[in-house]
């Protein structure tokens, strides 16, 4: 006989379960992420990195350019993204409700998140901390991509200021994905744990 997935759910709800899969979602969407940023980088013509590199410039309130502050903004990243991915599905681990509309609402809901996490996270930091930073360097003061051969590329800081607008609303949409992937992934490997779980039950 089917097992429908609000039947799946034991009577003790998998808490751990449900946010671990969350976390793991978390850190796969942040990864998928993370290289549509290096992409666009490389498309807009910037040094590859840039995102990571302001970001640790944010945190630290220092303009340290170098290629351990581009690794430390990554990890930072993929850090952050794993922890949300995690508070992300605390809902549907705490309701068994909830847990069940996730199978169908988990696209609407997963975009609602990604938005949200724009709104309360990425937006304050963009505009309270990362944008004041850029306006207190000097002027003429350069970002750039090196190698053995040279400098790759170079954007100057009153560049990345002038396109600001633009990179706050594409981050709209990589957060929405990053949403969607985190609930949808989310959904699929608890899912898959609990039938598992349930096939363990009977046998």
């Amino acid at each position: 006989m089917a097992v429908s997935s609000k039947e799946m759910v034991p009577a003790s709800h998998p808490v751990l379960a449900m946010v671990g899969a969350g976390s793991a979602a978390g850190l796969i969407a942040s990864l998928a992420v993370s290289a549509l940023i290096l992409l666009a980088e490389k498309v807009a013509m910037l040094p590859v990195g840039t995102f990571y590199l302001m970001l640790v410039s944010a945190l630290s309130q220092s303009a340290d350019y170098g290629i351990s502050s581009m690794a430390l903004g990554l990890l930072a990243h993929l850090l952050a993204g794993t922890v949300l991915g995690a508070v992300m599905t605390l809902p549907f681990a705490l309701s068994k409700k909830a847990y069940g509309s996730l199978g169908r609402l988990a696209p609407a809901y997963g975009l609602g998140a990604g938005a949200a996490v724009w709104l309360v996270l990425f937006a304050p930091v963009t505009y309270g901390t990362m944008i004041p930073l850029m306006q207190s360097l000097e002027a003429g003061s350069e970002i750039s991509q090196q190698a053995p051969v040279g400098d790759l590329s170079r954007v100057a800081v009153s560049d990345l200021l002038a396109m600001t607008d633009r990179v706050v609303f594409t981050a709209l949409a990589f957060n929405m994905l990053y949403g969607l992937v985190v609930l949808v992934v989310a959904r699929a490997i608890a899912g898959a744990a609990l039938e598992r779980r349930a096939r363990q039950v009977i046998l």
